[in-house]
């Protein structure tokens, strides 16, 4: 889809110059032969720079990412949850990703894609550019039933160009200069039980469609690929502008209650793809000595013979390039493989083809590398991966046998490299510039600010043995060098400064005399900026990091952003400067409390009940690391400043009837230190439900509560709501669906606008999930009938409020995109929350929160971008206090920030003494409520000085 006429299929697209005449085109012409020449003459090969890097997270339910990275192209396999923001934190250009390849068509694989389409689709994508592909992804058959599923919400035009796989093609699914790729397509065989090919298994509850349905998908499926889908989200902040946002509902309109979505995707995954990656060689290095030995005169023919021509000497005899160069050296080969199953594993050993290919590819004159992507727990049994390997590449020379027949293949294994690339919490940490930053909030709140629950946060894994003192050696010879250029530089001012005195007839100058502008101050290189302060640098600062061999005769389990590097050869081996490094929890809080700077931040905690850094200690004393305190055994705090009336559900001290976890607080996109949409509300022992789902919710959800205990809140969800259709508001459903129904769990009450169910029902078509959906309209609009008709929807709802204790569930529609709802929840204990989601400041939102326990209300700009909040449907940080304060709410919390704001917009609450503002895995239970605003002074002053230290820095660490 979307391609050009003419072009191959898998070929990298060329840029086409613009023609400013014909003699300039002419030249071009010629220019362009010669280079095909000299293409042909060197066998295709240039020099270049090129390396894997492996981007595992540390959450078990996402694919880790593989980068192929060279000079001018970029290569991502396979798209997980959390991918996007990965991205950022390395500081790696999303658009400069040229084609994406998928190894099976899952959430888990998958989940990140829609993301990283729309952060690179313009915010104005509207007619001939709406139409230009955002980026190309090639994989398994049913890819493109997966990308129309995402299209209707990312961008109905060409946003994202799709190529299926041939599974029968020995072609190159992809070539460039440097590169070609060959997909290997191994079919799957159905795995038996429910839970079938997800890693950890399930339990046997639901009933997943069998698995010749999913490629026919049901006619409902059907007939909504055909219809449904045009159109997208209006702008919002990074969003791009649809025409279609103020269309009239779909076929799943106003009054739909369709009830539980068709039959779902099979269990089972019916292709897996492997790549073989072939790269191209590099020429050998010229040989200027050998060329004057063979009377090659310097000049001319020199550029001849490096760009691989043959030259005639004055006296007939003709020079070819090979005789006046090194050997030429060959390209590496590269295998990814991916087994989400030991099903997987077994298909990928017995497919005759890859095993071929594998054998093929190897050569001892050769880098050969295998890069294995699978469960950890898979990864744990090294018997069993032994066994696997050997079985496909051959018995390695440890295993080789008298007995066992070799035939080569010893030989060919023996040249492979292994690289395990496993998901989960023994990564380090995916976000660790939030991890600090939520270890700063616990000094300030440790109720309001718990610390990250996985344990990489607490304790950052070591680096391998031998990293630290590569590094301390690199290190020791940069600085040496750059003082050796510095006392180099000093001599060559002073004597500049002596000449220039001479020449006036002033004699030689003063001793201590400034140096000249350009000298000493002006040390040439990496790091002469560092020198000249007087200061050292440090590894992450050095012009090139040390590489390390790869180790022989073990398989590497990888940590999460390691470099593999490829070309050029003198640097083959591993990279770890990309790894992250940080201070483990307890350190950071140790730093803040023994910080004079921090004393003043600390003093204002301290006035907020439970609050400072004495709360944080004895809070945090005897705590299991990684653990999520409940709330009951949180410490109560009792404000005895506030000398308001405190609502009488919330003056109980009963804190087991809510308690809201910010899973996103971010607006459009995700942030260094926010995530995009999502709400927690945990309702205790009767479940809990997700007030908007934005991508990683399920890994915030992780993050804030640890594995287990998060995926036993996932499993007990009452239902999911869902504000509207802009992506950071429900591209975490769809991952979360799947999750489940792998797990056979039954299906899951999805409440959102009309146009989710259309996508949702193109989900089905493509993975396994199972729903029930009801649409907002149907019990926002005043149309409807009162009570409505009987349903399974209804129904489902019914038995929703039931199990959750709720006495209301109520959307009302606000002002923002067409189908924009917020929702009123009421607990039979008579407190009252309000989400606003995203809006204008409306009467709708002031009726539905009159006299809340809790407003929450998105502030996406502050109050001086008034202009832009009318434009683009938000509001401002004044405009939701407005509204709470016009609704009589008891607190409002503002939330959906900017991204242009790496804390918090500029805003002064203190005439507003009800309002707080939400942060990132921030808990807040209702019995918090009366001294919940009195946070917002000790977090001013925190934000004050992270931006001084930044400042300090020269500019620290921001975001692309």
């Amino acid at each position: 889809m979307g391609k050009n006429k003419g072009q191959a299929a898998g070929q990298a697209p060329a840029a086409q110059p613009k023609q400013e005449g014909g003699k300039k085109q002419k030249g071009q012409q010629q220019e362009k032969q010669g280079q095909n020449r000299s293409d042909i003459r060197l066998g295709g090969m240039q020099h270049y720079t090129g390396f894997l890097q492996v981007l595992p997270l540390d959450i078990d339910h996402t694919s880790p990412s593989i980068l192929l990275f060279f000079d001018k192209e970029r290569y991502l396999f396979n798209a997980g949850e959390g991918i996007q923001r990965l991205f950022r934190e390395h500081k790696l250009k999303i658009k400069q990703v040229n084609a994406y390849f998928i190894t099976r068509i899952s959430t888990e694989t998958l989940g990140g894609l829609p993301g990283m389409a729309l952060s690179v689709t313009p915010p104005e994508s509207g007619g001939l550019l709406g139409k230009q592909a955002a980026c190309t992804v090639k994989g398994p058959r049913g890819l493109g039933a997966y990308v129309a599923a995402f299209r209707g919400y990312v961008n109905s035009e060409n946003t994202v160009d799709v190529q299926e796989i041939d599974a029968a093609s020995t072609e190159p699914l992809y070539k460039s200069d440097v590169v070609s790729i060959f997909p290997i397509v191994t079919r799957l065989q159905p795995q038996p039980g429910p839970g079938a090919g997800a890693g950890a298994g399930g339990n046997g509850r639901g009933s997943p469609a069998a698995d010749g349905e999913a490629e026919g998908a049901s006619p409902v499926a059907k007939r909504q690929r055909r219809e449904g889908g045009s159109g997208g989200p209006a702008a919002a902040e990074g969003s791009p502008s649809r025409s279609s946002d103020e269309e009239a509902p779909s076929s799943s309109g106003r009054g739909q209650q369709r009830g539980r979505g068709p039959a779902p995707a099979s269990l089972s995954y019916k292709q897996v793809v492997s790549y073989l990656i072939r790269l191209n060689g590099r020429p050998g290095k010229f040989l200027p000595e050998k060329a004057r030995a063979l009377g090659v005169t310097p000049g001319p023919a020199f550029g001849e013979l490096q760009r691989g021509h043959s030259v005639t000497l004055p006296d007939g005899r003709v020079v070819g390039p090979h005789e006046v160069a090194e050997p030429a050296v060959p390209g590496p080969s590269l295998l990814v493989l991916d087994t989400p199953h030991a099903g997987a594993m077994q298909a990928l050993a017995a497919d005759e083809r890859l095993r071929a290919a594998a054998a093929e590819a190897a050569s001892p004159d050769r880098l050969c590398v295998a890069v294995h992507m699978l469960p950890a727990a898979l990864a744990a049994d090294t018997a069993a991966l032994e066994a696997w390997r050997s079985q496909l590449f051959g018995p390695g020379p440890s295993s080789t046998t008298a007995s066992t027949p070799d035939n080569g293949a010893s030989a060919a294994a023996s040249v492979w490299k292994h690289v395990v690339v496993t998901s989960g919490g023994h990564q380090p940490c995916a976000y660790p510039r939030a991890s600090v930053f939520q270890a700063r909030l616990h000094a300030v709140h440790p109720t309001a600010f718990p610390l990250f629950a996985l344990p990489n946060s607490a304790n950052p894994p070591a680096l391998p043995a031998g990293v630290a003192e590569a590094e301390a050696e690199a290190v020791a010879a940069a600085n040496a060098g750059f003082a050796a250029a510095q006392e180099k530089a000093k001599k060559a001012a002073a004597a500049a400064a002596a000449r220039a005195a001479a020449k006036a007839g002033g004699g030689a100058p003063a001793a201590g005399a400034a140096a000249p502008a350009g000298g000493a101050a002006a040390s040439p290189g990496p790091g002469g900026a560092a020198a000249a302060a007087g200061g050292a640098l440090t590894a992450a600062q050095l012009p090139q990091q040390p590489v390390l061999p790869y180790p022989e005769g073990t398989v590497l389990q990888a940590l999460s952003a390691v470099r593999i590097n490829l070309m050029p050869p003198q640097r083959q081996g591993l990279e770890y400067g990309d790894v992250f490094r940080y201070d483990g929890s307890a350190q950071v809080l140790e730093k803040m409390r023994s910080d004079p700077a921090y004393a003043e931040v600390l003093a204002a905690a301290a006035e907020v009940p439970g609050g400072g850094a004495a709360a944080a200690a004895a809070m945090d004393a005897g705590a299991e690391a990684g653990a999520a305190a409940a709330a009951e055994a949180r410490p109560m705090a009792v404000d005895g400043a506030v000398d308001e009336a405190v609502p009488g559900p919330l003056s109980s001290g009963n804190r087991r009837m809510a308690e809201l976890t910010f899973l996103g607080t971010a607006s459009s996109q995700p942030s260094k230190y926010r995530n995009v949409s999502g709400c927690y509300v945990d309702l205790f022992d009767r479940g809990g439900l997700l007030v908007d789902c934005g991508e990683d919710a399920m890994g915030q959800l992780k993050r804030r509560f640890g594995g287990p205990d998060a995926e036993r809140r996932m499993e007990e969800l009452g239902l999911v709501w869902v504000s509207h259709m802009h992506a950071d508001h429900h591209g975490g459903l769809y991952r979360l669906l799947e999750w489940r129904c792998r797990r056979g769990l039954p299906p899951l009450l999805v409440v959102g606008p009309a146009k989710l169910f259309d996508i949702l029902v193109r989900y089905s078509a493509a993975v396994p999930i199972q729903f029930t959906f009801l649409p907002n309209f149907a019990l926002s609009s005043p149309s409807a009938p009162d009570p409505p008709p009987p349903s399974p929807a209804a129904s489902a709802l019914a038995a929703a409020k039931e199990r959750l204790g709720l006495a209301g569930f109520q959307p009302f529609q606000v002002q923002h995109i067409y189908d924009s709802h917020g929702l009123r929840l009421e607990g039979r204990e008579g407190w009252v929350v309000v989400f606003s989601a995203d809006t204008r400041p409306c009467e709708a939102t002031v009726n539905a929160a009159r006299c809340a326990s809790l407003l929450v209300h998105e502030a996406t700009f502050e109050e001086s971008m008034g202009d832009e909040a009318r434009a683009k449907k938000h509001s401002t940080t004044a405009e939701a206090v407005a509204v709470g304060e016009k609704a009589l709410a008891y607190r409002t919390l503002l939330t959906h920030f900017s991204t242009r704001y790496p804390t918090l917009p500029e805003l002064d609450l203190g005439p507003h003494p009800s309002v707080g503002v939400a942060m990132d895995l921030q808990s807040v239970n209702l019995a918090d409520l009366p001294w919940l605003p009195r946070l917002v002074r000790p977090l001013g002053l925190l934000f004050k000085r992270l931006e001084e230290e930044k400042g300090a820095e020269g500019g620290g660490d921001e975001d692309d």
